[in-house]
């Protein structure tokens, strides 16, 4: 009743008899139980939500393309907020979709247990399922931010800037759920009275829990805490291994997945399922809070389509490794200012494919604010190769990087990027054209151009003290430790 009386109030629909020629899309009733930071029941909440996947293009839809903010997006701005102490807010706006506005005409059923005569509703407002909602609700809270003085920025359209004499303010978007920082709360109070004015908001205070993400603050020290603890635990219990025997690694050195042949067996549809479900649960760890689980997350993805009993094995091992470490996070705010990014490879390690794996992370304020664990696309054909390629990946993550830098005010400064290949640091030195370069592919040199007018600075690091080690391979125990509290998971 209370979904029904927010779509009457902004006047959602009109009802109206179906023209000829014309259908409805069916509508169904969605139930959500809502949970507050501590995992308790806030409220239980339903919502009416439309059966877009009957749309057809062109005739019910256009664009449906709407951003939402990346986890590398609101990792470095936490980081700063940490560093600088600033006010972080967070602000959720009720029933979001219903605000936007349609541009084409649509017609749905009458709400299940609700219908009165034979009539059907016509949207003048968006709703929860159809394929253009997201795009037209981000619109309507563009065109509000823009009259606030916001901008999006280039960086990241979901993210929005406004620099004043107060200082500056920033927004960040995911669908509904909005983040503020700025110097004071006076600006952020500000902020939100405009957006309330325009929109039915929930003030929810001082963030701290945004995207499932945990966000514990010390402002006293300057620092801030990002952890999944809560999904983790909630994890372990989906897949039964609440009480599993914790180990010490994700992944033992050594061990090496391989397709299975084509004359073998692999799971049972069901086992199968519950394969892919767990890797897609570690996965959202992998890439929120969690980098030490990127390497061993990432082999497993590469075996979705047909997974073995030993895939299986390996993916419950790495539980029984989150298992002892669910608590853990990234940290950061321990030391200043310092923005730098470690690159690695590991020479044709898939054995199936003979590709190298890439591995980079970037790191500021002592926790790491973006990473990556892939497979290169293409075969390299020495180990200089494939660490020129990782370099490659990791020039264009910094080049992002320093845009988004630009958002915050930093000074420009060529990004430290280290290595722990000396040939593939004279490669990017130097164009030395020989037998075993005059191959690679014309898009990794860029990384030579971008060293040269000095917006990335490659450097030699010794093997031991590489960060990106533990993205590329599976390494012993005190190699993992080294790595993870080198990117601040702690």
């Amino acid at each position: 009743m209370e979904e029904l009386a927010s779509l009457k109030a902004l006047g959602t629909w009109v009802t109206v008899p179906l023209p000829k020629g014309c259908r409805a899309l069916p509508v169904k009733w969605v139930y959500k139980i809502k949970r507050g930071t501590n995992g308790d029941i806030e409220r239980f909440k339903a919502r009416l939500v439309a059966k877009g996947f009957m749309q057809r293009e062109g005739v019910d839809f256009e664009e449906v393309f709407a951003p939402t903010s990346s986890m590398d997006s609101l990792r470095l701005p936490l980081s700063i907020v940490a560093l600088d102490d600033l006010e972080l807010h967070q602000l959720d706006v009720k029933t979001a979709f219903l605000y936007g506005e349609l541009k084409e005409t649509v017609y749905v059923d009458q709400p299940p247990g609700f219908v009165s005569g034979s009539d059907k509703c016509r949207l003048l407002r968006s709703l929860y399922g159809l394929r253009q909602a997201p795009r037209a609700w981000h619109t309507k809270l563009k065109t509000e931010l823009t009259q606030l003085g916001f901008l999006p920025t280039s960086a990241d359209a979901a993210l929005f800037a406004r620099y004043g004499k107060e200082g500056a303010v920033y927004v960040l978007l995911h669908v509904d759920d909005l983040l503020m920082a700025a110097d004071t709360e006076a600006q952020l109070a500000e902020v939100k009275a405009a957006l309330a004015s325009a929109f039915e908001v929930k003030d929810l205070g001082v963030a701290t829990r945004y995207l499932n993400v945990e966000i514990v603050r010390d402002r006293a020290a300057r620092t801030l805490k990002l952890s999944q603890q809560s999904y983790a635990v909630e994890l372990l219990g989906q897949f039964g291994m609440s009480e599993g025997k914790p180990r010490l690694l994700p992944m033992a050195p050594g061990v090496q997945l391989t397709r299975v042949g084509e004359g073998d067996e692999g799971l049972g549809p069901e086992e199968a399922s519950h394969y892919r479900s767990l890797v897609g649960g570690l996965m959202y760890l992998a890439n929120g809070t969690r980098p030490d689980l990127a390497q061993s997350v990432g082999v497993l993805a590469r075996h979705m389509q047909k997974p073995s009993a030993e895939h299986l094995g390996a993916a419950k091992g790495v539980l029984r490794y989150l298992a002892g470490t669910k608590e853990k996070g990234l940290m950061y705010g321990a030391v200043p200012y310092k923005l730098e990014g470690y690159c690695d490879a590991d020479y044709a390690s898939d054995l199936d494919t003979r590709r190298s794996t890439t591995g980079y992370v970037f790191v500021m304020g002592g926790g790491a604010i973006c990473w990556q664990s892939k497979l290169q696309q293409t075969v390299a054909l020495s180990t200089v190769e494939a660490e020129y390629m990782a370099a490659s990946a990791a020039t264009r993550q910094a080049l992002w990087l320093q845009k988004l830098l630009d958002v915050f005010e930093f000074e420009p400064s060529p990004m430290p990027i280290f290595g722990n290949n000396q040939g593939a640091q004279a490669l990017v030195r130097n164009p030395i054209i020989q037998q075993r370069s005059k191959h690679i592919d014309v898009l990794h040199h860029f990384v030579r151009e971008r060293a040269e007018r000095g917006e990335v600075k490659f450097a030699y690091v010794e093997t031991a003290r590489m960060l990106a080690d533990a993205l590329t391979k599976p390494v012993p125990q005190q190699k993992l430790v080294f790595c993870r509290e080198g990117m601040g998971v702690i």
